[in-house]
């Protein structure tokens, strides 16, 4: 969430000093959590969101506290529970969270949360109060979600290779929807520009027109937009997300098992991330998104590292103990991390599409 950071001066001399002590160009070369956590942060970014699959819960950070262990660093922090509503039919098929926005819906009176979990549960609620508002248990492995302004969500439902919009706006758990294909689907996004949803999975990044009405969604595949992952450095791509670049409408950020790329909406154009191998463009980074300052931030499993970090998740695989950050030259700045935690995805967190 976007917010104005204020920092005193005295701290802000204590941070300078340390990052000029800093030459880093790859997290693999970082020694020590002290290193990693001195570097300076950008005036103005926004929170980390991340899905903790140690908690199964939603957990907001303040990236410019470098002690995620700390009481201050933690904003906010969410799972479903029988006080907001959910059955507990619906908190059994609650773990492993894979994802989590905040979207404003005016029909709604303001903010509410979509969010999304491996066990099966996709569910709408309030925000900040985390109040159910709808649910869902899916099933089949749900990587992602979105919330269109009108209320209704879209998933990646990677186990039924397909993306569904669901008419949630309608109902408290109304499960009409509509449904696109595409193979191991993993992220999706929506551009509200063209009224698109953007979603990817294994082979390709397509772009969907929604259409219908609020009760009787319609996705509709535009073929002439699709992109194709079959790149040289990754000829098996296997995508895993989407992230916007907020100082581009036309770029989205694209992360896979053989690299992370910046694909142009336009031309379709996959361009390497910066940095070549020692930067952002790494293998197998499971969320990649982009502040306004340019930072990229990034999550990738520890055990695909080839540097072992105090502390590194060992099972399961698909996880870490560390959030990543980048310069927009794809020049490693530094890590934020928390004692247990064994995160997901990692991204900035904001209310804006």
């Amino acid at each position: 969430m976007k917010r104005i950071l204020f920092f005193i001066a005295a701290a802000f001399m204590v941070s300078c000093k340390n990052s000029n002590n800093l030459s880093l160009t790859s997290q693999d070369n970082l020694t020590s959590v002290e290193n990693a956590q001195s570097y300076s942060v950008a005036e103005g970014d926004d929170w980390i969101w991340t899905g903790n699959q140690a908690t199964n819960m939603i957990e907001i950070y303040d990236p410019v506290v470098a002690d995620w262990n700390l009481t201050t660093a933690l904003k906010w922090s969410w799972k479903p529970t029988l006080v907001k509503g959910y059955s507990q039919y619906a908190i059994d098929h609650w773990g492993l969270p894979t994802d989590f926005k905040v979207r404003k819906v005016d029909a709604w009176g303001g903010n509410h949360l979509v969010a999304s979990c491996s066990s099966g549960l996709i569910t709408i609620a309030s925000y900040p109060s985390g109040v159910k508002k709808w649910a869902y248990n899916l099933g089949y492995n749900p990587h992602s979600v979105e919330l269109l302004p009108n209320g209704n969500i879209a998933v990646a439902a990677t186990d039924r290779d397909s993306v569904y919009l669901y008419a949630s706006s309608t109902g408290t758990d109304n499960l009409a929807h509509a449904a696109v294909k595409l193979n191991k689907a993993h992220a999706v996004v929506y551009d509200p520009l063209e009224n698109i949803l953007w979603a990817t999975g294994n082979d390709f990044v397509i772009a969907m027109q929604v259409g219908g009405t609020d009760a009787a969604p319609t996705l509709t595949e535009l073929p002439a937009r699709r992109g194709y992952l079959n790149t040289t450095s990754s000829k098996n791509p296997f995508g895993h997300d989407l992230g916007r670049d907020l100082a581009d409408d036309n770029v989205l950020w694209v992360s896979t098992n053989g690299g992370v790329y910046n694909f142009n909406k336009t031309t379709k154009i996959f361009t390497d991330g910066p940095g070549d191998t020692t930067g952002i463009n790494k293998t197998m980074v499971k969320s990649i998104s982009r502040q306004q300052s340019g930072l990229f931030v990034l999550t990738r499993p520890d055990s695909e590292k080839t540097t072992v970090l105090p502390d590194p998740v060992t099972s399961p695989v698909w996880c870490t103990r560390y959030v990543d950050i980048y310069s927009s030259s794809g020049v490693f700045q530094y890590y934020r991390t928390k004692s247990g935690a064994k995160f997901y995805r990692a991204k900035i967190f904001r209310t804006p599409y």
